[in-house]
């Protein structure tokens, strides 16, 4: 867990941000990961999924997390990429077999 954070941490370039970031990855990652869970039933599978979604925030999106102030809103936002991304999985695993 902690290297994933240091390599999330990596393409950030403000330590705010780094700071922001590690909050939320503490805060939020295992309730992204109970989101996961029931759509793969698989905890190594949700753990992936999570990992993919603060991969894709710390490379491409971490302006739009800056950007939301309310906390529930970055709660909805963090679980939905969350949901939206197992789901994507589950449909690749049907279409390619598992993976």
């Amino acid at each position: 867990m902690l290297k994933m954070l240091a390599l999330y941490l990596a393409y950030l370039d403000e330590a705010n941000d780094k700071e922001l970031f590690s909050n939320i990855y503490y805060s939020y990652r295992k309730q992204m990961v109970a989101v996961a869970i029931p759509i793969l039933n698989n905890n190594a599978d949700a753990e992936d999924v999570v990992e993919d979604v603060f991969l894709r925030i710390a490379q491409k999106y971490f302006d739009i997390i800056r950007s939301i102030k309310n906390e529930t809103d970055l709660r909805n936002y963090l679980l939905k990429a969350a949901k939206n991304t197992a789901i994507n999985r589950l449909k690749s695993q049907k279409f390619y077999g598992s993976i």
